[in-house]
């Protein structure tokens, strides 16, 4: 539930403060709310990996095809949500995440776990400067 309320928030904060978005603002926002989860919830990490199995959950209500509606739609595809937040959450604290993306094939797991570092590292850099969070780095 945290997640969604964060979600949700970060569609405020983007409209409030007229901050462009490149891309899906669905995604973004997404992306807002577990980068607060992970740095700044105590357990943020577990209740990200909860919010991303409800993405996995409700794919399992899905056919095995799409509604044209849906590739055209604002949010990505729920898996593709899934796989994005687990993504972030591994990115993190691989050292503490090391078997959360196992479920990938195996010729494609290390690439993507060093994807999944640096697509954290961005996400994470860019909502600071967005939400003006000095880093530890230049404190």
């Amino acid at each position: 539930m945290l997640h969604t309320l964060l979600h949700e928030a970060g569609h405020a904060y983007v409209a409030d403060q007229g901050i462009p978005i490149l891309g899906k603002e669905e995604d973004a926002v997404d992306n807002f709310a577990a980068v607060i989860m992970l740095n700044y919830v105590d357990q943020g990490a577990d209740a990200t990996i909860s919010a991303a199995d409800m993405f996995a959950f409700e794919s399992d209500d899905r056919p095995d095809y799409y509604d044209f509606y849906e590739y055209i739609g604002e949010h990505s595809f729920d898996l593709q949500r899934y796989f994005a937040t687990l993504c972030l959450v591994y990115g993190s604290d691989p050292d503490a995440h090391k078997d959360l993306l196992d479920e990938i094939e195996d010729e494609y797991r290390d690439e993507q776990k060093d994807k999944c570092i640096a697509t954290f590292e961005e996400i994470d850099y860019n909502w600071k400067q967005v939400l003006n969070i000095k880093s530890e780095e230049n404190s």
